[in-house]
């Protein structure tokens, strides 16, 4: 679990470190510095500053990938190893989190990564410790090579080498290059930790709203009730993980002309197609050689996703036109006119990417396009 330090005064969380001094070694543990406006930590009821507590700050992880986290703290202690094979498997890990990361808070993938505040105060902090150590990697490496490209064991040059002043330049540019990017990534900690306090307090303000909520007496009505359970897919067997065309059987079942209607369904609908989405996206770039290993293939399903444009084209259209002109209810009408358009504009739009999945699907098959068709 991860732990933060807090003031204990304020609870805002704070650094061993002030914004202006990130790139020095980190001070006593006497000084503390509010993230939110790099003020000293708060006095005690003795009237010295106090001392920061730790909290545990994280969402607990899953089973499945606990013996993955142990592994991986056994094997990036902060004891080393050090070496090029640990540095290069360390990188290689970051960069699988990171394309995770940047998928997870995607507009499909957040809804189910980051469904409350919590989870998004707890993402925040994280990336406000990761742009503080970035800063300081960066600043660290600039001025690693930096001294190493003096050092003729290092670039295997002589002080009275052609090139040794070029080589010596080369390394001031990356250098300069370097604590610029550090200087960039020092302010983005800076404004991410103002970020995650303010997250942080949005995470209390909910969580006590839904407190009292939860201690008022509010009589139920039919709105209240779950959805009939003869609208949600059964869930799959426990003996065995269902095929893919099982579970789209029951997408189809749940989903069908005779389901019912309600915001979760619609919800649940929606985290269901985006999932499939990014699928797709997959199979139509780094995994196109196995999925859609074939011309047909491609036309395949250019002609499915043809006709899925078209049907949210129409479905936007029928929006659009349903969508209320004007706010009856005597609010600002700004927003509902630029709904309105903004529906309409997205509708035209599939439309015409309706139009042209139709003709890469006739050239996918090697077909001529029917001569009404532009």
């Amino acid at each position: 679990m991860i732990r933060i330090p807090i003031c204990p005064a304020c609870a805002e969380p704070v650094a061993d470190q002030p914004a202006q001094g990130w790139t020095s070694a980190y001070r006593s543990h006497n000084w503390w510095w509010h993230l939110t406006d790099n003020t000293p930590i708060c006095f005690d009821t003795n009237g010295r500053r106090s001392q920061a507590v730790f909290v545990e700050d994280g969402l607990p992880a899953d089973s499945q990938a606990s013996a993955w986290l142990d592994a991986m703290s056994e094997l990036f202690t902060i004891g080393g190893p050090y070496d090029p094979a640990r540095l290069g498997s360390a990188v290689t890990a970051a960069e699988h989190l990171h394309r995770w990361l940047h998928t997870a808070t995607g507009p499909f993938s957040a809804l189910m990564a980051l469904p409350t505040p919590i989870e998004v105060a707890f993402l925040v902090g994280h990336l406000h410790r990761t742009n503080r150590l970035r800063a300081r990697i960066h600043a660290q490496t600039g001025s690693h090579v930096l001294d190493q490209a003096r050092q003729p064991q290092f670039t295997g040059l002589t002080d009275n080498s052609d090139i040794h002043g070029e080589v010596i330049d080369t390394a001031d540019d990356i250098h300069a290059w370097l604590q610029e990017a550090a200087d960039a990534c020092a302010q983005a900690a800076r404004t991410t930790g103002v970020a995650w306090s303010d997250t942080r307090k949005l995470t209390a303000l909910t969580a006590t709203e839904h407190c009292g909520q939860a201690d008022n007496d509010i009589p139920t009505t039919d709105a209240d009730h779950e959805p009939p359970t003869a609208h949600v897919a059964p869930a799959p067997p426990d003996t065995h993980e269902p095929s893919p065309s099982r579970l789209a059987e029951l997408i189809g079942t749940a989903f069908g002309n005779e389901a019912g209607f309600s915001p979760d369904l619609t919800r649940t609908a929606t985290r269901i197609l985006g999932t499939l989405t990014i699928y797709l996206s997959n199979c139509l770039g780094p995994a196109r050689p196995a999925a859609i290993a074939t011309p047909q293939d491609l036309a395949d399903l250019t002609t499915s996703l043809t006709h899925l444009t078209h049907s949210f084209h129409t479905s936007l259209r029928q929006a659009a036109e349903h969508a209320a002109p004007h706010d009856t209810t005597g609010g600002d009408t700004t927003h509902v006119t630029a709904l309105h358009a903004a529906l309409t504009q997205a509708s035209d739009a599939l439309r015409h990417a309706a139009l042209n999945l139709g003709k890469a699907s006739y050239h996918a098959a090697g077909l001529d396009l029917p001569q009404n068709q532009p």
